[in-house]
């Protein structure tokens, strides 16, 4: 009986590894690529914004701002004041370090940061 019930269990932990992989693929975005793409200077209006903004596909939030906003207890990153008034060393330690790091694209981090560097403009 136990052998019979050997390929059952591999059958189901197979399974669980197939879903686990599907909720992690449903928490990245699929373009790290903003519609217009930014020319010259980062600002809050024209790119900022929109990377820290939630930009969920799907069931699963993929922005910063799905767990910094308003009412919990953490900075709100929907707020250009808050974003701005942050310490600059402290926003890109946040930035680079998970769970922060899950929600970026590559060069996302670098940009915050060099805006954050030329005086975060609005």
């Amino acid at each position: 009986m136990f052998r019979s019930s050997f390929p059952a269990r591999r059958l189901a932990a197979a399974l669980v590894l197939l879903a686990l992989a599907s909720l992690l693929a449903a928490c990245s975005r699929k373009s790290n690529v903003l519609t217009p793409p930014i020319t010259g200077t980062y600002t809050w209006r024209n790119g900022v914004q929109h990377i820290l903004a939630d930009r969920s596909e799907g069931t699963q939030p993929t922005g910063c701002t799905s767990c910094h906003h308003a009412g919990t207890g953490i900075p709100d990153w929907s707020d250009y004041a808050t974003v701005a008034a942050e310490d600059s060393a402290t926003f890109r330690f946040k930035i680079t370090n998970a769970p922060m790091s899950l929600f970026l694209k590559t060069g996302e981090a670098q940009t915050l940061s060099d805006w954050k560097n030329a005086g975060a403009p609005y």
